[in-house]
């Protein structure tokens, strides 16, 4: 797995808890209670923040032509997150006005995300030699994985199993990137001009169809 697929199943993930949400119970602190699938669509968020920061944003701040998207970005994200945790304030999860504020909140992580695929992935494509996408692939584990973890230790119960099973796959994903680099004695190669063409195979599906 390279750093764009790991960004796509994060927004897959992402989609699925905004598709689910408005058809969960309203049972407060039920596991599948409207609040416990919004606290996890938050923090899933600032995972996807926190890898995304740590792998592509430091490059890309550093190249004038896309200090200002990251900037945006980091700007829409603290918006996504201030809109979310307002709604996860309010007590009527049961009502239609709550529905409707869920609906405008996640259009707008619809939107951040679109940008995500449309806009930083392939900006980054660009920008990022083979060397360099690899480096990004192992900041984005790193960051993730450490996070996950000091949420489990902060869990007085323990982690979740969705997360444990996380933990397992982002080492994985680390252990097969140490042995493609020991395999080929290094990532290598130059900036490639086909990197503009790859960022066109990053899938649309990697968030939900803006509505309306």
């Amino acid at each position: 797995m390279d750093v764009w697929q790991l960004i796509e199943r994060d927004h897959e993930n992402i989609g699925s808890l905004i598709r689910d949400i408005p058809y969960a119970l309203n049972a407060r602190r039920s596991v599948g209670s409207r609040e416990r699938m919004l606290a996890d669509l938050i923090d899933e968020l600032e995972l996807h923040a926190r890898a995304i920061e740590a792998s592509l944003y430091g490059p890309l701040s550093r190249d004038s032509q896309t200090r200002a998207l990251t900037e945006d970005l980091r700007n829409g994200h603290a918006e996504v997150t201030r809109q979310l945790q307002q709604l996860a304030r309010y007590r009527r999860r049961d009502s239609a006005g709550w529905l409707n504020t869920f609906e405008d909140v996640t259009f707008l992580v619809d939107q951040h995300l679109h940008r995500h695929v449309h806009e930083l992935i392939p900006a980054a494509r660009k920008l990022l030699s083979a060397e360099e996408t690899g480096a990004a692939t192992r900041a984005f584990v790193r960051a993730k994985t450490s996070a996950l973890q000091a949420r489990r230790r902060g869990a007085r119960a323990g982690a979740m199993s969705s997360e444990v099973a996380m933990i397992a796959t982002l080492a994985g994903v680390a252990a097969g990137l140490g042995y493609l680099v020991w395999n080929r004695g290094g990532f290598g190669g130059s900036r490639s001009g086909r990197a503009v063409d790859h960022g066109e195979r990053v899938s649309r599906q990697a968030v939900r169809p803006m509505p309306r």
